[in-house]
């Protein structure tokens, strides 16, 4: 399934692979072990064929039971790797239990049907072997000497600790331990696919204790200097405040947040044209054309655009309700400040705990794919883009509340995998007509409103959820992760701009609430881009890596290891810095 990802890869480098890889399968295989070995030590008790049969029967329930969980690893990982390009770990058992059908949206038919095939395959062939192996070594009743074989027994499953642990040295076997080369597929294809979901599974709590790389106050002067020695380059000019006005500092405001969406889809910005109404768009406002996306995926993306909370690489807080309870927002912040809260999503809003967020966040009217009639629900994640844009032109329409100002929110979906939208533009790719049928919806939803009552008054922010999935199989991190994001509205006085300062998601709460003249000192992660004091930097990262980008250097940092993929040292300290103090704030929430 992943063979076009590996077809360059040499003999050498596959054999590398699995000699690297090969202590962290050795270390899996010691954990299923144990349970065996411990059954053939007490089965020296046994005094006769009756209690040997039991002993057997419990065996073969647990290697059949072992037999389905490899399976289903080693099937989700070849599956959700070529849609991830990562590692199994907790993330889709995160999404799966929150909301199946929205987890299952991405998977096409065949791949549902080709799992299927594989896991039962997969299965049949594990038990067929651990089976057959259990049938060479037979177990015999004891007749003397018991205490003596019962103690070697247990001594010998023991020194399964070994493999376990990884040896004798002081670190012990963890993510980091297969990788050995500069082309992350090799190192994923060594990682085990079991021992990376368990490895997930059991770091999700210490989160302090995650990026220890310095004492913690180190860690504060660390980032502090880097930022402090950004050059004047990545700031902003101290004219640019006044570059940017609105005719009120209580407008509508609405933020609109496009699925999947990069820079490689605007013509303005180098990219192709596809999205040539968020271009017209940006052409006609204030364009932020060195943004950042903070993560890659929408349940990190909300909190960074939302609340300012960067995008954590190993876990999502969106899974704890009770550090989210504990966010701050800016949709919170407006409210606060007299507006109405609506949020509209066509998809299923408890996906990722996603609800629980909002309400946290204070939105008083969340609108979701249960909110539409089922005939419009055609879509694999609910409702399609232009149904949703309708639906909230047709609120503000009839809302008869003129006096507080209001906070809209709309998340797009209809430019997600599997990318089927009820659209036929020019373009022959699937994926990009999807991108061009949501800046279709975009477009024309913009054109609607800007006739409306409230227009003159209205600020619209429109930005990318997370990092792009186009040009197909992008792997440069900063090209990657590239976004616009464009400010427009009647509320936007000042003259048509673009703004070069390198910036993040996590810096749009202070950049609104600045321009609102609203205080944003409970975001400590976030910086008003317009504010002449801004460093131009932004983090981001990945399940893999963390990045800090300036404009002076871009630093990437391996997650599993901690060592420098790019960067000069003091912006790699910083990139690490930055994690310690990100995973330290998570554990105090």
């Amino acid at each position: 399934m992943n063979s076009e990802m590996y077809s360059e890869i040499s003999k050498s480098g596959i054999f590398a692979m699995f000699r690297h890889g090969l202590g962290m399968d050795l270390s899996t295989a010691g954990y299923f072990s144990v349970i065996p070995g411990l059954l053939t030590a007490f089965s020296v008790f046994a005094v006769g064929a009756r209690q040997l049969k039991i002993i057997d029967r419990i065996l073969y329930v647990y290697l059949m039971l072992a037999s389905l969980v490899v399976s289903a690893g080693v099937t989700a990982d070849a599956i959700l790797y070529s849609y991830w390009g990562f590692k199994l770990d907790t993330t889709p058992l995160f999404y799966f239990l929150s909301s199946p059908s929205s987890a299952m949206a991405s998977v096409t038919g065949g791949e549902m049907i080709f799992g299927f095939v594989l896991f039962i395959v997969l299965a049949f062939a594990f038990y067929a072997g651990l089976w057959a192996w259990v049938r060479f070594f037979p177990v015999n009743v004891v007749k003397s000497g018991k205490a003596f074989k019962f103690l070697g027994l247990v001594l010998l499953t023991a020194v399964l600790f070994l493999p376990i642990r990884g040896g004798i040295t002081v670190s012990t076997m963890n993510l980091s331990n297969a990788y050995f080369s500069p082309d992350q597929k090799l190192n994923h294809g060594a990682v085990n696919a079991l021992f990376s979901f368990l490895y997930s599974a059991t770091h999700q709590n210490d989160f302090s204790g995650q990026f220890s790389y310095f004492e913690p106050e180190v860690a504060d002067s660390v980032l502090s200097r880097f930022l402090n020695s950004v050059s004047d380059a990545g700031r902003q000019e101290a004219d640019t405040v006044a570059a940017v006005r609105l005719s009120t500092l209580r407008p509508d405001v609405y933020v609109v947040i496009l699925e999947s969406f990069s820079a490689h889809l605007m013509p303005c910005l180098g990219g192709d044209s596809v999205a040539v109404n968020l271009d017209s768009i940006s052409r006609n406002g204030v364009l932020f054309s060195n943004m950042y996306a903070s993560s890659f995926r929408t349940d990190r993306a909300l909190p960074a655009i939302l609340s300012g909370y960067p995008g954590q690489p190993t876990t999502s807080i969106m899974k704890f309700v009770d550090k989210t309870d504990n966010l701050p927002s800016f949709p919170h912040a407006l409210k606060d400040n007299g507006y109405t809260l609506s949020y509209y999503y066509g998809g299923d809003v408890n996906f990722t705990n996603m609800k629980a967020y909002l309400v946290s966040a204070g939105f008083d009217k969340i609108i979701s794919d249960k909110d539409f009639p089922v005939s419009e629900r055609l879509s694999k994640w609910g409702v399609h883009d232009d149904k949703v844009f309708s639906r909230q032109l047709a609120d503000m329409r009839s809302d008869t509340d003129a006096a507080s100002p209001r906070l809209t929110v709309i998340q797009t979906s209809s430019s997600h995998e599997p990318f089927k939208v009820p659209y036929v533009s020019r373009h022959a790719d699937e994926r990009k007509n999807a991108f061009a049928y949501a800046d279709n919806s975009l477009g024309r939803w913009i054109d609607s409103l800007s006739v409306s009552p409230r227009w003159d008054s209205t600020l619209v922010v429109i930005v990318p959820d997370h990092y792009s999935v186009w040009p197909r199989n992008l792997k440069e991190p900063v090209s990657r992760h590239h976004v616009p994001m464009v400010l427009t509205g009647g509320a936007v006085v000042s003259p048509p701009v673009s703004i070069d300062a390198i910036c993040s998601q996590t810096d749009i709460a202070a950049t609104v609430l600045g321009l609102l003249g609203i205080d944003a000192a409970d975001f400590p992660f976030s910086n008003n881009i317009l504010s002449p004091g801004s460093p131009g930097m932004a983090f981001f990262s990945e399940p893999e890596f963390a990045a800090i980008v300036t404009a002076n250097d871009t630093a990437v940092v391996s997650v599993a290891t901690g060592e420098p993929l790019a960067g000069k040292p003091a912006a790699v300290d910083a990139v690490r810095a930055y994690l310690q103090i990100l995973y330290s704030d998570l554990q105090s929430k």
